[in-house]
């Protein structure tokens, strides 16, 4: 089954290919930078971190691809991919977040339309009593709304530099392997994101009160920088197995599994994966 295969792949990887905890680390450790007291330099420093996102994602997702293949990434490979797919991804990633929260408005303003319509006509009574339920009807709809949303354009990244291809072709490829293998999405999914929940991160250290976080579970505020450490290793260890896995797991969806595996399954058509 892709879905386990794709995580037993994740770990072969991983295991062969330890530079690609160096790649990983960037792209774990650049979220956290908002966690840091950085003073007047902290919008600067956020700003940069979103500039280069895109950067270290596409010469991750290059880098992986390689060690799944068998392959040997370099340096040389995760500069070369992150800058070609660079401005793909800014596009996709700014389609990806701003097309997620249109989802989300556009199902917080069906949700309680009805009842503004009955208030303003004079039932206040009766939107006072379905005020709870259009919540309720709200946040079930949002959840589910962008869980979808998630669920069919998750993959475009991949699709921009794994097979080379435009941002709009990118969401319409993950649309199209999603779609003809729902149930082994969903179950990937699911299982993907238990997992990153799972692996803890020194974000809550890192924060303001981290000393205090850590005298809640009984360990001494003074095991600070020793805690966010032996925590940072177990997160970027942890992430970065995850990462791999969700590239093992599209490379499975498009039939371009790694080479060891080849002989078991067939190649998808549509496929136009090539090297970095």
């Amino acid at each position: 089954m892709a879905v386990f295969e794709s995580f037993r792949d994740g770990w072969t990887a991983l295991r062969t290919t330890p530079s690609l905890l160096l790649a990983g680390g960037l792209l774990v450790a650049l979220p956290l930078v908002g966690a840091l007291d950085l003073g007047t330099a902290e919008p600067v420093a956020e700003l940069a971190t979103v500039l280069a996102l895109p950067f270290v994602l596409g010469g991750f997702l290059a880098m992986a691809t390689t060690a799944l293949r068998d392959g040997d990434p370099s340096l040389r490979s995760f500069v070369h991919a992150g800058g070609t797919n660079y401005l793909r991804l800014v596009g996709g990633l700014v389609l990806f977040v701003f097309g997620l929260g249109a989802v989300l408005t556009v199902v917080m303003t069906l949700s309680f339309a009805p009842i503004v319509l009955v208030a303003l006509a004079g039932g206040a009574d009766f939107a006072a009593m379905g005020a709870s339920l259009g919540a309720v009807v709200a946040i079930v709809g949002s959840v589910a709304a962008l869980a979808a949303g998630f669920l069919f354009l998750q993959f475009f990244a991949p699709a921009i530099v794994v097979e080379d291809r435009s941002v709009a072709d990118s969401f319409r490829r993950s649309v199209g392997l999603v779609r003809r293998k729902l149930a082994s999405a969903v179950g990937f999914t699911l299982l993907w994101a238990i997992a990153v929940d799972a692996v803890p991160t020194p974000r809550p250290l890192l924060e303001s009160g981290g000393a205090e976080t850590l005298q809640a579970v009984g360990v001494p505020g003074e095991a600070l920088p020793v805690a966010v450490v032996v925590v940072g290793v177990v997160s970027v260890v942890g992430l970065t197995y995850c990462y791999i896995v969700y590239v093992a797991y599209f490379l499975r969806l498009t039939g371009a599994v790694p080479t060891r595996h080849r002989d078991t399954e067939p190649a998808d058509s549509g496929s136009v994966v090539g090297t970095q």
